[in-house]
């Protein structure tokens, strides 16, 4: 026994039977609690409590129930049922129901203190376990958490920014493992912009590693060829590129036995194409605005890793305002649900036909939660990587800035809205807006998350509303994204200010706040409300919604 007396709760309805136990145990060093009756035991039971000895058969709750409700109090304890020699099938049953052991009466005290040392160290065993399993979990999380910001920092690139026309949005969600997913930018400010998506073979920091130096060979090639071998900004190529990469990471590569997937390309941002060396990574999706439709971009070329027989295949094709491209990991693709289905590549194509409504933000994050939906579960066996590349209309402005903010459904959470919106029209450099127009933009804004949360859900808790943020040198343009209840703006009557009619106040005061808002809803069963506040005040506000949103 320890220094510390521990301390027995004992329940047996014949007082000699309780005196017995009682004076038995406090000779033995224990600390005793009596109790008439199993209700008694139960209100008598505390956590300070190591052992308990529970007669089968008591008034007003046996011996079983009794320690049914104890165990639900404390699962790691398990009593010793007293019986007598007729009650040996109950006393089993007892067993059955998480009781250490049984006794019969009449017991010899020594035999009786025996069980019960056995039974605290047994018990103090179990929760010496629980606090091992518990503490190894948070090892395991801490191991994520510390792969992620590897990820972050080593593996995945920035999106540029300031590129007129380009909008660009990434998401990269490890697995309970350190991978080797990783993406990366080169923008060239005469009208290239290079991008390399790829994965490595394997899991483990071995993979993280060598995919952070696939990235890093990638820029130290271009600079190389820029600098040392004078080669022009349109003469670097993809397959150009590649080829020196995989020459210099052949040995590297082949030593620990593996292979790295990957797609490398560039967009000629003048003349639209976009050209592409694909190496054994997933298929790109590009959507084609024309047509509504998509198509699978692939090339021929082996992994890196594996001996170049043949100089790499470059692949070219043209891009028009309003096309997508979509580089992914097939953490996507083959995502299964509890059937053991894959979610697919041919699903990935329709939800990137009927998301792209929604801007890049907005379709990232939802292909996200069709994977989710199709799964059953947020957490992901092989990372979750995705880069969508749009274009619009070369002439339209850059973004100077962009930010996300993602709220449960829970109406308390407005104060956040107001918070993330002060933050981010307060970092504004250039020709910042005047209190006041800020001060509109987050009243509409938040009253547009209010009837989010109090009409589109219509009292379910489990919505989403997604909220992304962007400036550019002319407009600030915030767009909200829900899956709740369709909503039609023009069956919504303007107020009458005379009190003969309730309602459509919300979206008078958001039309009167903002210089335009616009509402959509994707195939798929998103919605949208976008609200644009010019930074320089305009004579007129526009409402509308049947903008097409980029």
């Amino acid at each position: 026994m320890s220094e510390h007396p521990a301390t027995i709760l004992i329940a047996d309805d014949d007082p000699t039977i309780r005196a017995i136990l009682q004076k038995t145990f406090e000779k033995a060093g224990y600390r005793v609690i009596v109790a008439a009756d199993g209700f008694q035991a139960v209100e008598s039971f505390s956590t300070d409590v190591s052992a308990v000895l529970l007669d089968l058969e008591m008034p007003r709750m046996n011996g079983i129930e009794a320690l049914r409700r104890i165990r639900e109090i404390e699962p790691d304890i398990s009593p010793i049922m007293l019986t007598a020699s007729e009650e040996v099938s109950s006393a089993v049953e007892a067993v059955k129901s998480g009781a250490f052991d049984y006794i019969i009466k009449p017991f010899h005290a020594r035999q009786l203190i025996a069980l019960v040392e056995k039974a605290i160290v047994t018990d103090r065993n179990a929760r010496a376990v629980k606090r091992l399993e518990a503490e190894l979990r948070s090892a395991r999380e801490r191991e994520i958490e510390t792969a992620s910001r590897i990820q972050q920092t080593l593996l995945m690139g920035t999106p540029p920014t300031r590129i007129p026309g380009i909008e660009i949005s990434t998401l990269s969600i490890p697995s309970q493992k350190v991978d080797g997913d990783f993406y990366d930018f080169f923008h060239f400010g005469n009208g290239f912009l290079h991008i390399v998506v790829g994965d490595v073979m394997g899991k483990g920091i071995a993979s993280a590693l060598l995919g952070a130096a696939t990235k890093s060979h990638c820029l130290r090639v271009i600079h190389e060829l820029a600098h040392l071998h004078r080669l022009s900004v349109e003469a670097i190529d993809p397959k150009t590129v590649v080829s020196h990469v995989s020459k210099a990471m052949f040995g590297q590569i082949e030593a620990i036995e593996t292979f790295v997937t990957l797609c490398y390309g560039r967009f000629d941002l003048k003349r639209r194409i976009f050209s592409f060396v694909d190496c054994g990574h997933m298929r790109t999706i590009h959507y084609h605005a024309a047509t509504h439709s998509c198509s699978l971009l692939e090339g021929v070329n082996m992994p890196l890793g594996f001996p170049e027989i043949e100089p790499y295949t470059e692949v070219s094709v043209s891009y028009e305002p309003g096309d997508l491209f979509f580089f992914y990991s097939d953490g996507l693709t083959e995502a299964m649900n509890a059937d053991g289905k894959q979610f697919g590549e041919q699903a990935l194509v329709d939800a990137v036909r009927l998301h792209r409504m929604l801007g890049c933000y907005g379709l990232i994050r939802h292909i996200q939660d069709d994977i989710v939906r199709f799964s059953g579960s947020h957490v992901f066996q092989d990372d979750f990587t995705a880069v969508a590349v749009a274009f619009t209309d070369m002439q339209r402005e850059c973004i100077e800035m962009e930010d996300f903010l993602e709220l449960e459904n829970d109406i308390t959470r407005l104060a956040d809205v107001r918070r993330f919106l002060l933050t981010f029209c307060s970092r504004i450099e250039n020709a910042p807006m005047d209190a006041v127009r800020v001060d509109r933009l987050v009243l509409a804004a938040t009253e547009v998350v209010t009837n989010i949360m109090r009409h589109a859900y219509d009292g379910r808790t489990d919505g989403k509303v997604r909220i992304h943020a962007v400036c550019t040198p002319h407009r600030i343009e915030i767009r909200f994204f829900d899956n709740g209840i369709a909503f039609d703006p023009e069956s919504v009557p303007p107020p009458r200010f005379d009190g003969t009619q309730e309602g459509g106040y919300g979206i008078y005061i958001i039309g009167q706040c903002v210089d335009q808002v616009t509402y959509r809803r994707d195939p798929l069963g998103v919605n949208v409300t976008r609200l644009v506040m010019n930074r320089e005040t305009h004579p007129s506000n526009v409402s509308s919604h049947d903008e097409v949103l980029s």
